[in-house]
């Protein structure tokens, strides 16, 4: 069915490109959920040094911002946070979607296209996520002993025989690639949308990629190879009953 049809998918990345949500945002929300209220006061004040230590850490490796990131779960309870994962999807993913990427969404399930999350964030927080949107999820894991999380994390399920990627970039592209390998899908009548410099591998991999909002690095690339560049904007639920038809862009002209 090619570009048309249930033999193509569209990979979103998540935080930037699908919603206006950041890794960290959903952690706040969750740690506030489980630890007392001076104990939480303390750990946001950390943050003043944290922040600047992932963002410095993401211009080097977005591997090792992640490895800082995700060491903060060390300790939360698995099935609490499991269960507070649908409030947070609700009170705080959902909200913060764009608009325009929920009409893109549904331009391509309209058209027979699987929609896959395609994120470097992990699977207990954003699996209530993708079920809302009607999405396969391919996200990172944290490991767990006793029923917590330790703070490390493993890289994408559908990578376990495969070799260790050389960054988390190129570590998602592969993913894409092991996803559609497994569905019989061709990559040339895909779609993925990204917004950084991370998901420049993931773009190049399929025959439509799309940057959103996206950094220096992206942009320069985007219009050195001619890739279509949207700005999305923030929304709430409320807006979301916009006329769909006008907010949608490329899934639509495919």
């Amino acid at each position: 069915m090619g570009a048309d049809g249930g033999c193509a998918a569209a990979f979103f990345d998540v935080d930037g490109t699908l919603s206006a949500t950041r890794s960290i945002s959903s952690l706040v929300w969750l740690r506030a959920r489980q630890f007392g209220a001076w104990r939480h006061r303390l750990w946001l004040a950390s943050l003043c040094w944290r922040v600047p230590l992932v963002w410095g850490a993401d211009k080097i490796s977005r591997a090792l911002a992640d490895r800082l990131v995700y060491a903060q779960f060390a300790g939360l309870v698995q099935a609490r946070v499991e269960a507070d994962a649908e409030v947070c999807c609700r009170d705080l993913l959902l909200p913060f979607c764009f608009a325009e990427a929920l009409a893109e969404i549904d331009c391509h399930k309209a058209a027979g296209r699987h929609v896959v999350l395609l994120t470097g964030g992990v699977e207990p927080v954003l699996q209530p996520f993708a079920r809302a949107l009607g999405a396969d999820l391919i996200a990172q894991r944290l490991e767990t002993a006793e029923g917590r999380f330790t703070g490390r994390y493993r890289p994408y399920a559908l990578l376990d025989s495969c070799a260790a990627a050389e960054s988390q970039g190129a570590a998602k592209a592969q993913a894409m690639v092991r996803y559609a390998e497994i569905r019989g899908i061709s990559l040339d009548a895909c779609f993925a949308y990204g917004d950084s410099r991370n998901d420049i591998p993931m773009l190049r991999t399929v025959g439509h990629p799309v940057a959103v909002n996206p950094d220096g690095a992206l942009r320069r690339v985007a219009q050195r190879n001619g890739w279509p560049v949207r700005q999305w904007r923030s929304t709430t639920p409320r807006e979301r009953a916009l006329d769909k038809s006008s907010l949608s862009g490329d899934a639509a002209r495919s």
